[in-house]
């Protein structure tokens, strides 16, 4: 199922932008919320400390949809083109089981549901974990091993995802749709469950927080964090720039309105030889920006929508089985982006 996702570690970076974990009581849907026309609220100068309210039995959900829109163009002897458009929406149920004397939450996270659309140069794919075929299953093997399957994570106030726990019943669900997986060794078990952690769930769960600023802030006030990332042969330095663009009413409590900037530095050689091909690479194009509403009397996001572009290009020289020399270049271009909502 991995070739149905632009697996770029990248498009993560600016896209970790949203949500919190919340309370019984009513919350602000964030189906009723638009950023546009939420009400200024004055605070006289006055700064506030922006965190995630973290309370034992605090349940909050949310629906995550990711949109992927992707064009790759290859010229040779004739030019070729295939495009991909993706979308992809989560339902997460969230559950703050214990908070430490650090207010470090660890929660209990459930993807509950899961659909998938897609269409890769014009054919179409579907899927639904509510009711999923026999052949579903096998051909989304991916969606039926992390769908309703709980797991843990650890989330400090400034929503920095600190770990992913207890991924077992996922084990044991892949295990089932390939038994031949059930003779692993007591080392790839290990990875892959560090696999599973790390590079799935993770920045996925990433997406429904935000790391918020670590000073008081007001408004105008502006943070930014520093994450490095590959991209072909490249090594990206990511800079996620925030700024509190207004304090804001949303519903009886009052909010705040941020926005947010990715700004991209790369390093490495764009020259390159392999297997007597010779790669050049254009310099990579990357940006990236969004809005994020955040509940600050409650302490949790109520809706965030960022986006993230890559364009990266290649020349490829080198000779075919013929021994016929080729020149060949490749433009990739792929736009992603995140909408977090409150349910």
């Amino acid at each position: 199922m991995k070739k149905y996702f632009l697996k770029l570690t990248l498009l993560f970076a600016l896209i970790a932008l949203a949500a919190g974990c919340g309370k019984k009581e009513p919350v602000t849907n964030a189906a009723a919320v638009d950023p546009a026309k939420l009400s200024s609220v004055d605070m006289g100068g006055q700064q506030v400390t922006l965190k995630y309210i973290f309370k034992k039995d605090d349940k909050l959900s949310y629906k995550l949809t990711t949109t992927t829109n992707a064009v790759q163009t290859v010229k040779a002897d004739s030019l070729l083109k295939s495009a991909s458009d993706q979308t992809l929406t989560y339902f997460f149920n969230l559950e703050v089981l214990e908070v430490d004397q650090s207010n470090i939450a660890e929660l209990g996270i459930t993807i509950t549901q899961i659909d998938f659309t897609g269409n890769i140069n014009g054919q179409t794919m579907k899927y639904s974990s509510k009711n999923p075929t026999k052949e579903d299953k096998e051909k989304f093997g991916e969606f039926e091993v992390i769908v309703n399957s709980p797991y843990r994570a650890r989330v400090n106030q400034q929503g920095e995802v600190l770990e992913i726990s207890r991924v077992d019943k996922m084990i044991d669900k892949m295990v089932s749709l390939k038994p031949e997986m059930g003779k692993m060794s007591t080392e790839q078990k290990t990875n892959l469950i560090k696999n599973i952690s790390e590079g799935e769930l993770k920045p996925r769960t990433q997406l429904l927080f935000r790391q918020l600023a670590t000073t008081p802030v007001a408004k105008d006030s502006t943070w930014q964090f520093t994450s490095p990332a590959n991209l072909a042969v490249f090594q990206i330095e990511n800079t996620s720039k925030y700024k509190i663009d207004d304090f804001v009413k949303v519903g009886n409590d009052k909010g705040v309105k941020i926005s947010a900037s990715l700004l991209s530095k790369w390093s490495g050689n764009k020259k390159g030889t392999e297997q007597g091909m010779n790669f050049l690479f254009d310099d990579p194009k990357i940006t990236g920006g969004g809005t994020i509403i955040f509940n600050m009397d409650k302490g949790h996001v109520i809706k965030s929508e960022t986006s993230t572009t890559i364009e990266l290009g290649v020349q490829i020289d080198g000779k075919d089985a013929s021994q016929k020399m080729r020149h060949t270049v490749r433009k990739d271009y792929s736009m992603n982006k995140n909408i977090v909502e409150l349910l």
